[in-house]
């Protein structure tokens, strides 16, 4: 018995998964966790000895912040900007995010020693 072939696009979506999910700072057993497949399974994408559904794609790409263009196409594994984690982000987050944002741009301007410690918008 031969073993199977890896299709490309099973072996790009993989990479992609990978790379991104390093980045993430995630481990492959947690990513599993989180979008509900099992480690080997996602292993197996990783590989390209499998490839992933549409479902498990989406799951993917909200977990990890990317867009599925990131994913699904050799070459775009540059890192995410911040606009497009933030477009993944369930918008019940997106206000406490834009809090976050604002304070930390308040402790720098205090650090570089703003006069009033406010962030010009």
């Amino acid at each position: 018995m031969r073993a199977r072939e890896k299709k490309e696009i099973n072996v790009t979506v993989g990479r992609n998964i990978r790379i991104h999910r390093e980045r993430a700072g995630y481990t492959r057993e947690r990513l599993a966790e989180l979008i509900e497949v099992s480690p080997r399974f996602l292993y197996d994408a990783e590989c390209g000895a499998v490839g992933v559904s549409l479902t498990t794609l989406r799951r993917i790409c909200e977990t990890l912040g990317v867009s599925a263009d990131a994913v699904l196409w050799p070459g775009d594994s540059r890192e995410p900007s911040l606009a497009e984690r933030l477009a993944h982000v369930d918008g019940r987050y997106v206000r406490v995010i834009e809090e976050l944002i604002q304070k930390q741009l308040e402790l720098l301007a205090l650090a570089s020693g703003g006069d009033d410690g406010k962030t010009r918008h």
